[in-house]
């Protein structure tokens, strides 16, 4: 065994995988949190639950590093933790690789001496750092607080973590442990997620280096003299054309995020390429950024709209995110989704990398996280652990059990069943990997520049569009991909039947064209919903939306959102009031005049019109044969499996599960999770039926082919 490690992301059987040695190496990971209560390797009940994760196979571990243990005052630095946390790892398994998260926003006590780096909020104070910090309470604990952090804009902060990141590298890769690192995570914003800081519930960032980015940023674009420039402040929260700003009168605004969102990714591709070319051999880098479903209506304000830049970048090497936190998603019965779209990410041969932290019967202090009894969490935390290895990408199990100390993982139930499926996701590595969708989700992330920053004043856009309809898309028993617009071409379209334009409200001429072109041909069919090509950021206009359809389009008046009834092609209603959307129509303050919409209903005589607005009878849904291929329209977006199911069995696409069950097909299995159990049967691409009956919860693996149950 070799004891320096050279690690590498090289596509193997069919997919993007770590190679460390050149051997290739299953992509599951554990993971310890930033918790000073649980985040030691080497002692301590993380310690034990580390050691027990090595006897159950695992080679692969993460670890959080963080400056405020490393740099002090009159910059000492001291690598002594991060070397204990390697050790802890090299101690249980001498095989042992390491990817450390290592957060590149400097300590404490150097924040608190430059105020003049500090991020501003557009809605509140900066709240100074306190005097102190409780011995175990993490660093990261107040970064949804507007509390004193450094703006990613802050040049003065860059340069100085870049020379603190460089003095880590060095010492740390002539040492045994460096030997085994094979990948650094570049953690900074919330919770080192790449967030803007405090970005869910305020508007950052108006600070003076921001404010020197953002002209920078507008005489690059456009030329001129921006340097009297002010960063819009609150103003911001509010749009003129229903869920859209006006491309006009507010460009401002949507100039300043694309701003923002280039500053976050300028910032970890310098931390990348600081890394590559300051470590000896060669190591993988990337950072949690990807971050799609489950963003919470804030995608502008602090989500992740430049992917291009990381994708296309040849110093990163993989992307991560914790799963979907929709309830839709973790709940039995529900898919477990990433966050990430995850097929555009290893179009482009990068690794996609999930963190896994779906509790166990024990529970967890974090809000917002669903806990089920100890046999449904087992078979919850199958689906939430395999929808990964379906789609070719890889996770890692994040320990918050016990109060952050870890633990979720130690009973022996949870182990046995851990084994397992570890077993399974190795045996289907080393295969071939397959991808049978038929069923391609197009979503855009420059949209976001263009539309509300809530869902009070777009429950469309992002509440609908990117939380409700992908969750009923994977329970339709149809095997379904994802991409973001801007990697559609990157994408096999010839394998899909049905291609469905989500939210791709924002297009250029040119994508408009191109689309058109490629897209639409060898009898595929594109489905597009609510407003695709409204905008190109000069204009908006029923004329694009016409243009992208293929379907002859008049503007329609109506306040959000309406309510549609289809016909028996598809069946039920779209619109209305939607469960989990906070926002209700028959509310006297969302029918005002702000809320009013100009959705589109298909006015050509060549189409089948599918459904109308009940307020009206003015069609709403439509169906159009052109000569290569079908165009289809819905002015909102369908909201239930059975419409979806119904709808790509009318598009030719392979119905493997006739029930409302997470079914994800790849990887050579088919998952199926129910939420009420019953019989089933499973319709295999080779026409086999395989009948079996299900138990509340269940979650079952069957080989593709076959259709023998593996797990």
């Amino acid at each position: 065994m070799k004891t320096k490690i050279d690690a590498a992301v090289k596509f193997y059987q069919g997919k993007p995988a770590i190679h460390l040695n050149g051997e290739p190496v299953t992509p599951m990971l554990y993971a310890l949190t930033d918790k000073p209560t649980g985040n030691r390797s080497f002692e301590g009940i993380s310690g034990y639950n580390t050691g027990l994760f090595a006897e159950m196979g695992f080679r692969l571990f993460q670890f959080d590093v963080n400056f405020n243990d490393m740099l002090f005052p009159g910059d000492k630095l001291d690598i002594t933790f991060a070397k204990k946390q390697i050790r802890g790892a090299m101690d249980l398994r001498s095989d042992c690789a390491v990817m450390l998260r290592l957060h590149v926003n400097p300590p404490f006590w150097w924040i608190n001496a430059h105020p003049e780096t500090l991020t501003r909020f557009a809605d509140a104070e900066t709240v100074p750092l306190p005097d102190y910090l409780p011995k175990f309470r993490g660093y990261i604990e107040d970064d949804l607080k507007p509390r004193a952090s450094c703006s990613y804009a802050s040049e003065l902060w860059y340069d100085y973590m870049s020379r603190q990141v460089e003095r880590f590298l060095c010492e740390l890769e002539k040492t045994p442990e460096g030997g085994r690192v094979f990948a650094i995570q570049i953690a900074n914003g919330v919770y080192g997620e790449n967030h803007y800081w405090a970005f869910l519930h305020h508007d950052p960032d108006i600070s003076e280096p921001m404010r020197k980015r953002f002209a920078k940023f507008l005489t690059e674009k456009y030329g001129g003299d921006f340097s009297s420039v002010q960063v819009p402040g609150i103003e911001r929260n509010t749009v003129s054309c229903g869920i859209f700003r006006d491309p006009k009168k507010e460009r401002l605004v949507s100039d300043y995020y694309e701003c923002q969102h280039k500053t976050v990714t300028d910032s970890i591709l310098g931390f990348a390429k600081l890394i590559k070319n300051n470590w000896p051999r060669k190591i993988l880098t990337g950072a949690f950024y990807g971050y799609y479903i489950s963003v919470f209506g804030r995608a502008a304000a602090g989500g992740h709209l430049m992917e291009q830049e990381l994708l296309t970048s040849p110093d990163i090497d993989f992307l991560c995110a914790p799963g979907a936190y929709n309830k839709s998603c973790r709940e039995p019965g529900g898919p477990g989704l990433s966050r990430g779209l995850i097929e555009s990410v290893t179009a482009h041969g990068k690794l996609w990398l999930d963190e896994m932290d779906q509790p166990t019967a024990d529970g967890t202090v974090l809000g917002g996280m669903y806990v089920f009894d100890k046999p449904t969490s087992i078979q919850n935390n199958r689906k939430c652990v395999m929808q990964s290895i379906l789609r070719g990408a890889g996770l890692w199990y994040y320990d918050f059990g016990y109060l952050f100390s870890a633990g979720w993982w130690e009973e022996p139930e949870y182990r046995t069943d851990i084994v397992k499926l570890k077993a399974l996701a190795d045996r289907q590595f080393h295969q071939p990997h397959t991808a049978p969708a038929d069923v391609l989700l197009v979503f855009d992330t420059k949209v976001f520049l263009q539309t509300a920053t809530s869902s009070k004043n777009d429950p469309i856009t992002d509440e609908i569009s990117v939380n409700i309809t992908p969750v009923a898309a994977y329970k339709s028993g149809a095997a379904v991909e994802t991409c973001y617009l801007s990697d559609l071409f990157y994408m096999p379209l010839d394998k899909y039947k049905a291609i469905v334009f989500c939210n791709c409200f924002y297009m250029t001429e040119r994508q408009r064209r191109k689309v058109r072109e490629t897209a639409g041909k060898n009898g595929r069919n594109l489905i597009w919903l609510t407003a695709p090509a409204c905008t190109d950021g000069e204009r908006l206009s029923v004329d694009f939306v016409s243009e992208i359809t293929g379907i002859q389009i008049s503007e329609h008046s109506c306040v959000l959102l309406p309510e549609i009834t289809l016909d028996h092609t598809i069946g039920g209603t779209l619109g209305g009031l939607i469960p989990g959307v906070k926002f209700n129509p028959n509310s006297p303050e969302q029918k005002s005049p702000e809320i009013t919409q100009t959705l589109f209903s298909p006015d050509d005589p060549d189409a089948v019109c599918l459904g109308k607005y009940n307020a009206d009878g003015t069609c709403a849904a439509a169906k159009k044969e052109q000569k290569d291929h079908t165009d289809w329209f819905f002015a909102l977006p369908p909201t239930e499996p059975s419409q979806l199911r119904k709808l790509f069995a009318a598009c030719g696409c392979h119905i493997y599960n006739g029930n409302d069950d997470a079914t994800l097909a790849g990887a050579g299995l088919i998952m199926i999770q129910s939420r009420d159990g019953g019989e089933r049967e499973i319709i295999l691409k080779n026409k086999k039926p395989v009948k079996f009956t299900l138990e509340p919860s269940q979650t079952v693996f069957l080989d593709e082919r076959t259709g023998e149950i593996l797990l």
